[in-house]
């Protein structure tokens, strides 16, 4: 088997994507890799050669992030379309496995829910689900106007840093030339107003919401794909495992959840080795016995199964039940 890796530049939609390609003979279903903010696709630099097992593994940076230029409206309707031309030009009439962390995950079941004809297996790894989360104080932040602006042009790089310092909960350190690339990344003017884009479309409308003081649930994504994984680290101080939870509820009884003990946040980056191992087994070709599909939400059973914590992490199982003390909450 012979496997390229390659970076390279493709015109979809309207967007100029940075695309990262392990490209692998093979017949294997392609995966699409989507990742979160504030990172680039570098972030699956350590799992994508593990991935392309007879099978092509595609990276972009996501519309306006990191090397791929675009413009706007960043709604994730619009974000999602821009995805659809992307696999529409990489892999015409054919279906993906998509993997997507952070806002990466988010766009990942967005895409699964309006257009299930691209997409096979789904994969949501520590991802803000439905309604972004208003108590991570960064959230709303980002919504305002003007005052953001500021703070990224005169501190983008400290922001970066004090991200991962926050959210990162392995004992390894995170990957210096990573790091490096996402400073540069967010410290050009277009990649900070992308990601403000961001997160203003998803935070705005619920801002106004809550300030009409007006109940209006946001529904279960409506999702059917072969089989959908979930998966979490176990100690994301932003986006606790009740957040995955509820996807796992929404998605239905078929849906499994692996926690990784030991990481948080940045889970894709902080437990490589683990992540690498579930999604090559839950990626594997084999047949399906039926789709997954959304189902109104149910008592979750708390069964998914906790995973081997990233390298020197306690060996401690972490517990993700609701009468987890030692979950940390969001900010």
């Amino acid at each position: 088997m012979s496997e390229q890796s390659r970076v390279r530049t493709v015109q979809a939609g309207s967007t100029s994507f940075l695309l990262r390609e392990q490209a692998a003979d093979g017949p294997g279903t392609p995966v699409l890799l989507l990742h979160g903010v504030p990172e680039t696709a570098t972030t699956w630099k350590a799992l994508a050669p593990r991935l392309a097992v007879g099978r092509r593994v595609l990276a972009p940076d996501l519309p306006g992030l990191g090397g791929s230029v675009f413009s706007g409206p960043y709604d994730v309707a619009t974000l999602v379309g821009e995805l659809v031309a992307l696999l529409e030009a990489e892999v015409p009439g054919g279906r993906v496995d998509v993997v997507g962390h952070d806002w990466g995950g988010s766009l990942a079941l967005a895409l699964a829910g309006a257009r299930p004809d691209l997409v096979r297996r789904l994969v949501v790894a520590n991802a803000p689900y439905r309604d972004v989360p208003l108590r991570a104080l960064h959230i709303p932040f980002f919504a305002l106007p003007v005052a953001p602006e500021l703070v990224l042009r005169l501190g983008g790089r400290r922001l970066v840093d004090a991200a991962f310092r926050f959210a990162w909960r392995a004992s390894a350190e995170v990957d210096a030339e990573s790091l490096a690339e996402y400073r540069a990344a967010y410290t050009r003017p277009s990649v900070r107003q992308a990601m403000l884009g961001y997160y203003r479309a998803a935070t705005r409308p619920r801002m106004a919401r809550a300030l009409s003081r007006a109940v209006h649930p946001v529904p279960a994504p409506h999702v059917a794909v072969e089989a959908a994984l979930v998966l979490w680290g176990a100690l994301d101080p932003v986006l606790p495992v009740s957040v995955g939870e509820g996807i796992v509820r929404d998605l239905g009884a078929d849906a499994v959840m692996v926690t990784v003990p030991g990481a948080g946040h940045f889970v894709v980056e902080e437990a490589p080795d683990a992540v690498a191992e579930v999604l090559l087994d839950f990626l594997a070709d084999e047949e399906v016995a039926a789709p997954v599909h959304a189902a109104p939400p149910h008592k979750p059973s708390h069964e998914h199964e906790p995973i081997e914590p990233p390298p020197g992490a306690p060996a401690k199982r972490v517990p993700t039940g609701p009468a987890d003390g030692s979950r940390p909450s969001p900010s």
